[in-house]
């Protein structure tokens, strides 16, 4: 995995497209001059974050397409063993009911990019919902650090097929609660082998979610 840092970048996915020709590259940078959020929403730099981005050719990963955004939030989860974080289904990354940190897959001709953006750091964030894992900035080096076994693990899992469903389940918290999504509402009851969010819906009907445009309402 061939690695590149920047204190700031116009765009960590981009760049790790572009320079992928043999190994992974693996691009982290503090902000991002224009980032890409989930679903075409802006990027916002929180005061101390950072910007992940692991591209690699589609060959050499090993798991269904449709589980990579699963195992790249579960991956970062994992880094921290003392603070409890969880995720929303598929990928968000939460703390205290706040969201502080998630994950973009894009698919650019044979070539798979995971991208990821986690606050650190945010003393007033300008949007309900996002938050920050800590109340003070951090060394920059554990940023740095936690980047690099995110990416880590995250290869490990996707080239190997590592990827255990039930572990990621356990550090979920979408299960069991009410969701809204587009078309309507209903249960979240269990992830499926593909990923997918099994709901039973007001009706009593029994539908499978794959787009990640979910709002858990308990």
């Amino acid at each position: 995995m061939k690695t590149f840092f920047f204190d700031s970048i116009y765009n960590t996915q981009e760049f790790a497209l572009k320079e992928l020709s043999s190994e992974p590259i693996f691009v982290t940078s503090f902000s991002q001059k224009k980032g890409k959020g989930t679903s075409n929403r802006e990027w916002l730099n929180a005061d101390q974050a950072i910007a992940c981005s692991l591209a690699l050719f589609e060959e050499h990963i090993k798991i269904s397409h449709t589980l990579i955004p699963l195992v790249a939030g579960f991956a970062f989860v994992k880094v921290f063993q003392d603070i409890d974080l969880t995720l929303k289904w598929p990928n968000d990354i939460i703390l205290n009911e706040k969201k502080v940190g998630g994950i973009l897959v894009e698919k650019v001709q044979d070539k798979i990019c995971i991208g990821m953006g986690v606050n650190y750091f945010w003393e007033t964030p300008p949007v309900p919902n996002a938050g920050s894992i800590f109340n003070a900035f951090q060394d920059e080096t554990k940023l740095k650090d936690d980047a690099k076994n995110w990416a880590t693990q995250l290869e490990e899992i996707i080239k190997k097929n590592k990827f255990d469903l039930n572990e990621y389940k356990s550090r979920l918290q979408t299960i069991g609660k009410l969701v809204e999504y587009p078309e309507g509402r209903g249960w979240a009851e269990d992830v499926n082998e593909d990923g997918s969010l099994r709901i039973k819906t007001v009706d009593e009907k029994t539908i499978n979610l794959t787009s990640p445009l979910i709002t858990e309402v308990n």
